[in-house]
């Protein structure tokens, strides 16, 4: 008996150790991740334009076409393996074989041609489509099941990377509303979302591509950085995003890295006083910009002359930033009130802090800059909500002199992804009306080549020295914070695109 007992409870002792490890292992791979900002829309034809939702579903749940090498900025093969031009027009695009959706659907072309033309939709009013496509139109349709040519309404030499910005959703996609519950092809289905708690994705068993070790991802949310930080701190969450400077302070969990942001505060020049160029001219020269360095923004934060990185195609490298020189500033402004501009005439400055860590007091110490060279500004915070609906046409036609604070990723490598929307009179996010500049641009959208860059080059020229439509701030860095079971390493492309697929478990 005693032996029969014995080996019972050895038996006993072995099962235990044979499920543990598995039962430990299904939660060791469900990993939590804590946002500055709520993910309130989930429609796959704003991931790259709109708060964080590309940061959850590019690569995660919808995949592109191509995707572009975080390195290089070249297209790599993704759900597409080929893609030849075949006259200036005309592209054939060859896609991967035994790809599914998450509701069994097949990838096919005439799933990508569905998918593609859902872009150009009215309803909809895509914001992908606006920066990856601008005013061009296409005609996609299916050459076999494997094959899609695509027609564009004028030449489009960089359509490949276009593409790697334009989500491929399943047929089922309604093509009338925006989507609640997107469906795609990527490593993770979308299961459920709580626009006012969080949001969840599970692992997809049939995915073509390589298993990642990642089981389950949940996102939440916290506005205050400092609380974003402890959460991964205490074990509650594995990674947190957007650390302020003087919280990201552990070494062993917190990397610092150059994202592919850049800072600005937009100027509508559409009213008195700021229709006034030495108005724009002032504010830029009043500002030091080496003061916030370290302080409000990282010590790796760089001055910006123009609207992207200097490794986008198109940045002018002789354009630098303004420099700061107070008296000439007061200076202009002088000059203007003598002519009649109301110089004194308040102006609101808009911002949202889930644009930024320290927002605020950037945003305060700018308005004491501007009230020390005779300027009168405002600061009105406002939520998500209201600061994209101040960013975008149709600008409100009550607004008073305005200016507003944004942040601008360009992850595409090329200038026609910043300057068409930003800087064309059709532009969704411009407030510029130039038809020499709107012809400049179109000319270099056009081109290849050096001719392309020195076009893109001589626009930026122009829009920084003869136009003055902002006040450019920084490329700016970002803080992360990575918990203690898990590796990952962002890129510059990590603020709009998280893919889970690259988090290992240590």
């Amino acid at each position: 008996m005693t032996t029969t007992r014995a080996l019972s409870a050895g038996a006993l002792l072995l099962l235990g150790a044979m499920f543990a490890p598995a039962q430990a292992q299904d939660t060791s791979r469900d990993i939590k991740i804590v946002l500055p900002s709520a993910v309130d829309v989930v429609e796959p034809c704003h991931m790259n334009s709109t708060g964080y939702i590309g940061l959850v579903l590019k690569e995660n749940v919808v995949e592109t076409l191509l995707k572009l090498d975080p390195k290089t900025s070249k297209p790599l093969p993704n759900l597409a393996t080929e893609w030849n031009q075949v006259n200036p027009t005309t592209w054939r695009i060859k896609l991967r074989e035994g790809v599914k959706f998450h509701d069994g659907t097949p990838f096919d072309a005439d799933a990508v041609v569905t998918a593609l033309k859902r872009q150009f939709v009215p309803e909809l009013a895509c914001r992908d489509k606006i920066r990856s496509f601008g005013s061009i139109t296409i005609q996609p349709k299916a050459i076999d099941k494997d094959t899609v040519e695509i027609v564009t309404s004028e030449p489009m030499p960089l359509l490949p990377l276009s593409l790697a910005q334009t989500g491929m959703t399943a047929p089922s996609t309604s093509m009338k509303e925006a989507e609640r519950h997107p469906i795609g092809t990527g490593p993770y289905v979308f299961t459920s979302w709580d626009p006012a708690q969080s949001l969840v994705l599970t692992r997809f068993d049939g995915y073509w591509g390589k298993k990642p070790e990642v089981a389950k991802a949940t996102y939440v949310w916290r506005s205050e950085p400092a609380l974003r930080a402890s959460m991964v701190a205490v074990g509650e969450a594995d990674i947190a995003l957007q650390l302020a400077v003087q919280d990201a302070t552990n070494k062993d969990t917190d990397i610092g890295y150059l994202n592919a942001d850049t800072s600005r505060v937009r100027i509508f020049m559409d009213k008195p006083p700021l229709n006034d160029k030495r108005v724009r001219e002032a504010m830029n020269l009043a500002i030091d910009r080496s003061a916030f360095i370290g302080t409000i923004v990282s010590p790796l934060s760089v001055p910006a002359s123009q609207y992207m990185l200097p490794s986008v195609n198109g940045y002018n490298p002789d354009l630098k930033p303004w420099p700061y020189d107070p008296e000439k500033a007061k200076q202009l402004i002088e000059e203007a009130r003598k002519d009649g501009v109301p110089v004194d005439t308040e102006i609101e400055l808009y911002g949202s802090e889930f644009m930024q860590a320290n927002l605020s007091e950037m945003l305060e110490t700018l308005v004491q800059y501007w009230q020390e060279v005779g300027l009168n500004v405002k600061i009105n915070m406002v939520d998500k909500i209201q600061h994209s609906a101040m960013r975008r046409k149709p600008y409100p036609a009550d607004r008073p002199p305005s200016m507003v604070h944004e942040l601008h990723d360009n992850t595409a490598g090329d200038a026609f992804y910043t300057m068409i929307v930003y800087y064309t009179s059709d532009g969704g996010l411009s407030n510029i009306s130039n038809p020499e500049l709107d012809k400049l641009l179109k000319e270099a959208s056009l081109a290849t080549g050096e001719k392309r860059t020195k076009l893109f080059q001589e626009a930026n020229r122009m829009i920084q020295q003869d136009i003055i439509p902002d006040v450019m701030l920084y490329h700016m860095v970002s803080y992360i914070r990575v918990g203690k079971r898990v590796h990952y390493e962002p890129n510059f492309t990590t603020q709009g695109q998280l893919e889970l697929s690259a988090i290992t478990f240590k």
